[in-house]
Parts: C-alpha cells; sequence; structure tokens
C-alpha cells in the first residue's frame, strides 16, 4: 500500500499550459479536418457539410429539428416557429446545436445558445457563420 502511494507522488498530475510546448502550428488557422464516427459498429471517415445556398441551409435546419426525437407537431414546423411550440426546452437547444457542431465543424458558443429559440434563429446563425468564413477566409473564434 505504502509503495503504491509513493509511486502516484512521483508521477505529477496536474499538467499547466505553461509546462507545454506550444504547438508548431499555434498561431495558424487550422483547416476543417475529417471526423470519425462509429456507424453500425465500423469506423466511418466522412467531411463536415458545407452549405452555401440559402435553401440549403433552411432545408437543412428543418430537416434536423424535424428529425428530432422530440419534436412534436412537426407538420407545423416552419422557419418562424419556436423551438418551444413543438415541445423542446433549453436543453434540446443544446442538443440540437452540438448536432450542428458535429456536422458543420462550428463551435457555438455557450453565451449564443440563449438566443436560439427559433428554427429561423438557427438559419441566421449558419448564415453569419458561413458569410463571415467567406470575407475572411477563417472560421470565426467561439
Amino acid at each position: 500500500m505504502i509503495r503504491g502511494l509513493r509511486m502516484l507522488q512521483m508521477r505529477p498530475i496536474f499538467y499547466f499550459a505553461a509546462d507545454k510546448t506550444p504547438a508548431p502550428t499555434q498561431g495558424k488557422q487550422q483547416q476543417a479536418k475529417p471526423i470519425q464516427v462509429y456507424k453500425d459498429g465500423q469506423l466511418i471517415t466522412k467531411n463536415y457539410l458545407q452549405l452555401k445556398k440559402s435553401q440549403d441551409i433552411e432545408g437543412y435546419v428543418l430537416t434536423l429539428v424535424k428529425n428530432y426525437y422530440r419534436t412534436t407537431n412537426k407538420q407545423a414546423l416552419t422557419l418562424d416557429s419556436e423551438l418551444e411550440q413543438h415541445g423542446l426546452d433549453s436543453l434540446d437547444s443544446i442538443e440540437l446545436s452540438m448536432q450542428i457542431e458535429e456536422d458543420l465543424g462550428y463551435v457555438i458558443s455557450a453565451e449564443t445558445l440563449p438566443v436560439l429559440n427559433k428554427v429561423r434563429h438557427y438559419v441566421n446563425y449558419i448564415k453569419q457563420v458561413e458569410q463571415y468564413k467567406v470575407e475572411n477566409n477563417a472560421a470565426p473564434l467561439a
């Protein structure tokens, strides 16, 4: 028992940012890398979705919300629908945002989440991020 405690004391438990050497790509904008996910027990590689047209963005968001398992009254879902009208709360909004992050490669900050109350809010957010990427040739920082 004492021997085990000595071994634990010898290994550092916490690592601080100052202890690590800076990464060679620090300061450069990193490109979106393909992501790997498990589907039916196999690891597959997929690229992030790239939505350029307004109709594509609107269709993606409507499909995402309609296919979400807790959405009620799916036939009445429009761009101006509020999430609460379809049985979704703030936790569901977080899950939808996480799905957007996974599909599109974005990082949605915690400060932005309370503002995303309607389907159109998600559409506008994606449009703004895509416009920023075109204008600045880089992804925005969350």
